[in-house]
């Protein structure tokens, strides 16, 4: 789809600006991958908060003796250190990237000759060099303002393609694209802004038949194989990285239809479009586990060469929370017995801050009040095979103030629902039945968004999001459905406790909360527990 103007000055950008970005917005975008409505929203979002709404295209390095002080204190040990560069743009550049990133030493000038500049400030003599690879043209390392005035855009389709984050688009995971781009998650809030502004302007745009729109259910049309295992990793990128979380978007069932878009150049990996959660989405498997289905076309030519990116459908009509009678004083933490029914003991915390840090601060009040590892609060105390994890997961959310169902209304009780009839919550006698871990794995991906949830693709955006006061929660499900799933809190980093991360800074544990077999208050564990050969599949969510 083409990217008009109105688009541009809808996120803020100036007309001028608008009118000199259009032309190589249009022309490299669509060639690199950067074509459906979800890769060019992000697109459009993340490079206009780099660059100040499309105003900046070089760095500018004219700060004051105290700036370069908060900014680079690793460089500037105090104001006085940093004085002699006051105001010196080509000094301050020398000082901050010399010895760096391929540049020579400060004397040289190079740290100031490859400082930041296109959309996605491309920064360091390495990486101009790395650039002028990709493109083709070798006088980007002789004239690196080229980056700057011929390039702008396409250095940074350079930068958003080597991350691959299109891929992250598709999952519409702002948190992803956000930390590949910036190393955390700085300006996440304007991102998010100008994400749906990118969003509106798309969709009113000429173009917007290209857009995305609710439809009563995504299809898939021109299947050609079916996954002939009993469980297939379905990923973001071909191959299995040394973490194995880290590009894993699922699992597909055995019999899944597929359609196969191309090899992957990584044998055995291949490319495939498939219906995943109600979403059309492309990732990877391995194409040792596909098997082609009998007179379908190899390739499935007729399929669009890219997939339109489709929202599930809003419900049809209102589903109400399932809740039994809240607020019984004789449902306590102590109580071996009533597990259907919410907490009522007056006092109990919640999470009713407005601001990230105190919403988090409330979420680590919770789990030390509910405190599951105590003898006596015997409603989590596992007995034989039976475990509680799901109780704690559904205390955990609800005194946070989201809805996880306890109990959940059966298919004919929806019926009703779904006529206009207002049911009420009433235990057995066809209107609720209580939910295990199983089913709870199945209400997310079939209710979650409706009640708010959102699906997460890495534990990275997980922790972080907790650390941000939302409530997080891994649930997992049996291959064996006889057999108990198991559901956890991810709980906010704080002191004693610290998610386990890699050398990039990369969460690999999270910090964990939890009853069932054994139970504990906090955690970092030492492996994926979810990906035990026991589960079928697992899924990350989070609640704002």
């Amino acid at each position: 789809m083409t990217i008009d103007k109105s688009v541009l000055t809808g996120m803020g950008v100036k007309g001028s600006n608008a009118d000199k970005f259009l032309p190589e917005l249009n022309s490299v975008l669509p060639a690199h991958g950067i074509d459906s409505f979800l890769r060019i929203a992000h697109f459009l979002a993340q490079v206009a908060h780099e660059s100040g709404h499309m105003s900046l295209v070089e760095e500018n390095l004219n700060y004051s003796a105290e700036r370069l002080r908060e900014v680079f204190p690793s460089r500037f040990a105090s104001v006085a250190a940093a004085q002699p560069y006051d105001r010196k743009p080509k000094k301050i550049g020398n000082k901050i990237y010399g010895g760096r990133m391929g540049n020579g030493p400060e004397s040289t000038g190079e740290g100031y000759k490859y400082r930041g500049r296109g959309l996605i400030q491309l920064t360091g003599k390495n990486n101009y060099k790395a650039f002028a690879n990709w493109l083709g043209d070798q006088t980007v390392v002789s004239d690196p303002d080229l980056v700057a005035t011929k390039y702008p855009v396409t250095s940074a389709v350079y930068y958003w393609v080597g991350n691959g984050l299109n891929a992250a688009a598709d999952a519409d995971n702002v948190r992803k694209v956000t930390k590949k781009i910036n190393g955390g998650y700085n300006g996440l809030s304007d991102r998010i802004k100008l994400l749906n502004k990118a969003k509106a302007g798309l969709r009113a745009s000429p173009q917007a038949p290209s857009a995305p729109t609710p439809a009563p259910a995504a299809s898939l049309e021109g299947a050609t194989h079916r996954v002939s295992a009993t469980s297939l990793n379905f990923r973001s990128s071909p191959g299995v990285p040394r973490v194995k979380s880290k590009n894993r978007i699922g699992s597909l069932g055995i019999g899944k239809e597929v359609v196969m878009v191309k090899d992957a150049g990584n044998p055995p990996w291949v490319q495939i479009r498939t219906l995943y959660k109600g979403v059309l989405r492309e990732g990877y498997v391995s194409g040792k586990y596909l098997e082609a289905i009998p007179g379908a076309a190899a390739t499935g030519p007729e399929v669009p060469e890219k997939a339109p990116v489709v929202s599930p459908a809003p419900p049809a009509f209102a589903i109400k929370p399932s809740h039994l009678r809240e607020n019984r004083t004789d449902i306590t933490r102590a109580r071996d017995g009533g597990r259907a029914y919410p907490l009522g003991e007056p006092g109990r915390p919640a999470r009713t801050a407005s601001t990230p840090q105190k919403k988090a601060e409330q979420l680590i009040e919770i789990v030390n009040y509910l405190d599951s590892a105590k003898r006596s609060h015997k409603r989590y105390q596992p007995k034989s095979s039976t475990t509680y994890c799901n109780i704690y997961a559904f205390d955990y959310c609800y005194l946070a103030g989201v809805f996880l169902p306890r109990t959940w209304w059966t298919d004919s009780a929806l019926a009703r629902l779904r006529n206009g009839e207002d049911v009420e919550v009433v235990y057995g006698n066809s209107i609720t039945r209580e939910m295990n871990a199983n089913m709870l794995h199945n209400w997310f991906e079939d209710y979650g968004a409706n009640f708010g949830w959102h699906n997460e693709v890495d534990l990275d955006s997980l922790q972080t999001a907790a650390n941000e006061g939302e409530v997080c929660i891994i649930v997992a499900q049996r291959r064996d459905t006889g057999q108990s799933g198991h559901i956890v809190a991810v709980a906010p980093e704080h002191d004693g406790f610290r998610a386990k991360v890699n050398r990039a800074g990369e969460v690999l544990q999270p910090v964990e909360s939890q009853a069932g077999s054994r139970n504990f208050k906090f955690k970092v564990g030492n492996s994926h527990w979810w990906q035990q050969d026991k589960f079928r599949s697992y899924g990350f969510w989070r609640h704002p």
